[in-house]
């Protein structure tokens, strides 16, 4: 059988590069850990790669979802998916979408400067129907439980022509609510704050079930 020629080696060193890349959650792939060497600068030389930073490389395209995973997931250019190791028998690790500190430059500004003042361990951030947390290497990010956060909540019932003492006593029930459910976010899926409101303790969110809240 011939020898592959370098265009061949090349293209298959770009699928590669891709696939470790969306694979290894930092966006990048250490330069000599790809099998190829000669097909790599070649590529290098195309402009198909490139170095974000010395001794790693980066491929200008993004490889296309495919198979199990595309269908299971929706793809987000720059965030990749990935499931936590168990850290008990029987444990199904909810997967979560991951973009690395290198590619925060796609993240809305409200939401990057909330993340670059968390830290590892706080509350995660809400906006637009996205829990966003902070991560060693990146950002972690998953789809809200609920609808609301508490701003968006109060703000929305305000909107919704609450009086101010119906209002009041809301968010002494929501406060009373997130007391109870402090530190309790893996015995508790949800509580109910009113007859409209049920509050989600796993990230923090709200359900706004109807407009009779109180």
């Amino acid at each position: 059988m011939s020898e592959k020629s370098i265009l061949e080696r090349s293209a298959e060193m770009l699928t590669w590069i891709q696939r470790e890349q969306r694979a290894n959650g930092l966006g990048m792939v250490e330069l000599d850990k790809v099998p190829d060497q000669h097909a790599v600068r070649f590529l290098l030389r195309k402009g198909d790669v490139f170095e974000p930073q010395q001794g790693m490389i980066k491929s200008v395209s993004e490889l296309e979802p495919e198979g199990e995973v595309a269908s299971a997931f929706p793809y987000h250019k720059l965030w990749v998916w990935r499931t936590p190791k168990p850290k008990k028998k029987g444990d199904v690790p909810e997967p979560y979408e991951f973009l690395s500190y290198s590619d925060w430059s796609v993240l809305p500004n409200v939401v990057a400067e909330a993340l670059r003042g968390m830290g590892f361990s706080g509350a995660p951030f809400l906006y637009e129907g996205y829990s966003y947390r902070k991560m060693a290497g990146g950002a972690l990010r998953r789809k809200m439980f609920g609808t609301h956060s508490k701003t968006a909540l109060i703000a929305e019932l305000k909107l919704m022509g609450q009086a101010e003492d119906e209002l009041t006593v809301l968010e002494q029930k929501i406060q009373e609510t997130l007391d109870a459910c402090r530190g309790k976010s893996k015995e508790i899926i949800e509580a109910p704050v009113s007859a409209g409101i049920v509050y989600h303790p796993k990230d923090g969110s709200f359900s706004l079930k109807n407009t009779n809240a109180v």
